[in-house]
């Protein structure tokens, strides 16, 4: 099937700057389809907060705490893997339209506690 080949094509370099980069692609194409809607400094966290709820959802479905809408177990994991993509390609926009080294920032604040002890 052409979708899971086509993307492990694209996941071949996962550092999160190729990431970024990636969903930066998908962000200039979505703006080229969709001229009406406004992408501004607020569109970033304003989507986020919108994905993150949509991968809530399905989470509460996935955990029993949500109506199921006649979907198997699987098809809302499905559900709930690309609802997860999208709070994280939302999140990576928004740290990259605000000027974050978010590889920096991990370094700093998450790895720099490896070499020390926690």
């Amino acid at each position: 099937m052409c979708r899971r080949t086509c993307y492990s094509a694209v996941m071949s370099d996962t550092s999160l700057k190729a990431l970024t980069d990636k969903v930066k692609q998908v962000l200039v194409k979505y703006k080229s389809n969709f001229p009406e809607v406004t992408v501004d400094r607020d569109y970033f966290p304003f989507k986020v907060t919108e994905e993150w709820g949509e991968c809530l959802q399905s989470y509460l479905m996935l955990t029993d705490r949500g109506r199921q809408k006649g979907l198997s177990k699987e098809e809302i994991h499905a559900e709930f893997t690309k609802e997860f993509a999208d709070v994280l390609g939302m999140l990576l926009l928004f740290a990259d339209n605000e000027g974050i080294d978010i590889e920096k920032a991990f370094d700093e604040k998450w790895f720099a506690n490896l070499s020390n002890e926690i």
